[in-house]
């Protein structure tokens, strides 16, 4: 942390802590909106990482001192493999209460197998350096870069040399895709990205008996742990001890709140910081190397979706590096179809897909064939060569489309040889929508059908799907929003329920409160997830809520659910204060089916007010409080069948008209009033619409 302050100092442009955990913040929120596929494979085959070992010695002979031997740099590949797959032997010292919480990395270290151009390597690089020690400031970082240094975009370049005591390791942070950065004289950032460790903390005298190296740190967890940083992680006890700490946290949630950081020891009797047991066993303690054994799943999860998304950490995974020159191919593969997003909300869509060589030979020509609205195109790539494990974005041909749901095919072809044509293709489901309303908003399903709403259905594999249906509440002619979910033919598919592009501008806080009715069956496990659109529902970036089987359930059954009164129905409420002052905000319902059962949703309600501020009255009425009042500040709080203006006077004892007050497309808004220049006594509130009219005496007692 200290050489990470180092390099903020030096280098102005890079985003501060909080930008970067706001942007990691964002970027698990996607990885957890969207099931497959992951940019990291989370089973099978392990993604490859090629490492170069540039030991920086002081000329003395192979074996001796800072040049370390062949096998000692073994030692410490075999130990990074078995801690990020936790198969190391030491798992079985982990506390018991931390046990559902360990996890591991579907990840293999190796030495790099071939240079950029394409000769075999051993991954091991030997230069004499023109200090005795280097400390871990940027410029001793950059000289150590000097004297060695491979393509940070391909490989995981560690510089094993001695290091000024005390430090005996540094990994460099992962920089992030910040908009405004890419045009920043970043390439000296570029050259120190790595890890820098000490000789005598580099390998396990447990796997090479007789090494070099110090007392408490000799099993190769100091690489461990700073190879945790270079994939995003924090220290456990967020670099504050003592009580301050436990006010500052490592982002990870399943690590426990803790104020120590355990330097120099192991298996304390007194583990206990914050006000529970700290988790001292996990790599990103300073414990000694015997006592660590952990990595957390929130922890693999926020490495994972660095992996995916930061700069020069997702070109790593298979890249050239890790394959033997001999191994030349082609695969060029589809990663992802950027543009469009679900929605586009205009009659223009501009097609992007992005491209990613996966084989080990540049790629220069191939044909990108998609089929969009039954109509086939063919677009021949002429751009520039796309090197092994590059990423390039193709901007395709524009159209005009009307209102409706759509799927774009998008197929690879005329690639000779290419070794794996299940990733030539890729289907993208969106809907083109222009529907606009505004807040407060309320959405009964009392239609024909989803056609007949300002709602938007999309179903990605266009089988089972969000539809309307019968579902007695208060009564039997209730009309819900319903997706089947026992009977649906294939697992942990996605179903979209999505509103119009909404106009939060004119609210100060928000909130939505919706009813749903399900039934949990045995140990399947469904899903609904909420979430927010601030572009129109181009990204659902904002994960709202998650809700498992078990929160949406109102009874436990095996059989076909379907709601009979109003029992049946829970209310769910979330704050949606972050887009009051906005525009163009869209909410989706995202069921994901996991063979459980049927899942209903109505009476979906936005308010202009706080989730924790909304007060419930009868229909085609309002709510009047405090009453009395001591001050002459009172609220009102309305509940109509529809929009609609309403006509607000108030009246003294004498029937003289005090206030009048119009207020257009009244639905469920509080209105604040302040009677505080008027003297005690009673005074008649009368509400007047199109087809109401409601009065209610007030009391000011002061």
């Amino acid at each position: 942390m200290e050489a990470e302050k180092l390099r903020r100092e030096k280098y102005k442009f890079l985003p501060s802590e909080t930008e970067f955990e706001n942007w990691i913040a964002r970027k698990i929120n996607e990885r957890r909106s969207k099931l497959v596929p992951f940019g990291t494979k989370e089973v099978g085959e392990p993604d490859k990482i090629a490492v170069v070992i540039h030991v920086i010695h002081n000329g003395e002979p192979y074996g001796e001192g800072v040049n370390i031997t062949d096998e000692q740099i073994y030692s410490q590949i075999e130990v990074l493999n078995e801690d990020y797959q936790r198969k190391n032997a030491d798992t079985i010292k982990t506390q018991p209460e931390f046990l559902n919480a360990a996890s591991k990395m579907n990840i293999e270290f190796v030495l790099a197998r071939q240079t950029k151009d394409g000769n075999p390597t051993t991954g091991i690089v030997r230069v004499p350096g023109t200090k005795t020690s280097y400390g871990i400031t940027v410029s001793e970082r950059e000289l150590l870069s000097g004297f060695s240094h491979w393509d940070p975009n391909i490989y995981l370049n560690i510089w094993v040399t001695n290091l000024t005591s005390p430090y005996i390791g540094l990994a460099q942070f992962p920089d992030l895709d910040f908009p405004g950065l890419e045009d920043e004289p970043n390439k000296d950032n570029e050259a120190t990205d790595g890890m820098v460790v000490d000789y005598q903390a580099f390998g396990s005298s447990q796997k090479v008996p007789g090494l070099d190296l110090q007392t408490f740190y000799n099993l190769g967890r100091t690489s461990t742990h700073e190879i945790g940083h270079f994939f995003g992680l924090k220290h456990v006890w967020g670099d504050v001890t003592g009580s301050a700490g436990c006010a500052v946290d490592d982002y990870v949630s399943d690590t426990p709140n803790s104020s120590m950081e355990y330097s120099g020891v192991c298996t304390p009797s007194d583990h206990v910081s914050c006000g529970t047991n700290d988790m001292f066993e996990n790599f990103l303690y300073y414990t000694n190397d015997e006592c660590m054994n952990i990595f957390t799943a929130d922890q693999v999860v926020r490495m994972q979706t660095i992996l995916e998304s930061a700069p020069r950490r997702g070109s790593l995974l298979n890249s050239i590096g890790t394959v033997y020159p001999g191994e030349m191919y082609f695969d060029l593969a589809i990663n992802s179809i950027k543009s469009p997003g679900k929605v586009v909300c205009n009659d223009e869509l501009n097609p992007v897909v992005e491209v990613k060589n996966n084989g080990t030979i540049p790629v220069t020509d191939f044909d990108i064939v998609y089929n969009f609205n039954n109509t086939e195109q063919t677009y021949t790539y002429q751009g520039d060569t796309i090197f092994s494990g590059a990423i390039i974005e193709i901007q395709l041909d524009q159209s005009t489309i009307q209102n409706g749901n759509y799927k774009l095919s998008v197929t690879l072809s005329n690639i000779p040889d290419d070794t794996n044509g299940s990733n030539n293709q890729m289907d993208h489901v969106f809907a083109v929508d222009d529907q606009t309303d505004f807040i407060p908003l309320r959405e009964q399903f009392e239609a024909i059908n989803l056609n007949a709403t300002e709602w938007i259905a999309i179903n990605e594999d266009n089988k089972t799907g969000w539809e309307l249906t019968e579902a007695p509440l208060t009564s039997d002619e209730n009309i819900s929003a319903f997706i089947n979910l026992y009977n649906y033919e294939d697992k942990q598919q996605l179903d979209w329920l999505i509103s119009p592009s909404l106009d939060f501008s004119e609210a100060m806080e928000a909130s939505v409160f919706f009813r749903a009715s399900y039934a949990k069956n045995q140990n399947f496990n469904d899903q609904l997830r909420v979430l927010g659109s601030k572009d129109c529902g181009v990204n659902f970036d904002d994960v709202l809520e998650v809700f498992s089987s078990s929160d949406l359930s109102v009874t436990a059954s095996g059989d076909f659910w379907e709601p009979t009164n109003q029992k049946d129905w829970l209310t769910h409420s979330i704050d949606l204060n972050e887009y009051a002052g906005k525009q163009n905000i869209r909410l989706a319902f995202l069921s994901v089916n996991d063979f459980g059962n049927n899942l209903y949703l109505d009476d979906i309600e936005i308010f202009a007010t706080d989730e924790d501020k909304v007060v419930k009255t009868a229909q085609n009425s309002f709510t009047l409080y405090p009453n009395p009042t001591d001050d002459g500040l009172f609220k009102l709080s309305f509940n109509i069948s529809e929009r609609q203006n309403v006509v607000i006077y108030i009246y003294d004892q004498m029937g003289r008209i005090l206030t009048m007050d119009e207020y257009p497309n009244t639905l469920n808004q509080t209105y604040y009033y302040d009677l505080t220049g008027y003297r005690s006594g009673v005074y008649f509130i009368n509400a007047k619409g199109k087809d109401f009219v409601r009065s209610k005496k007030l009391v000011i007692s002061r």
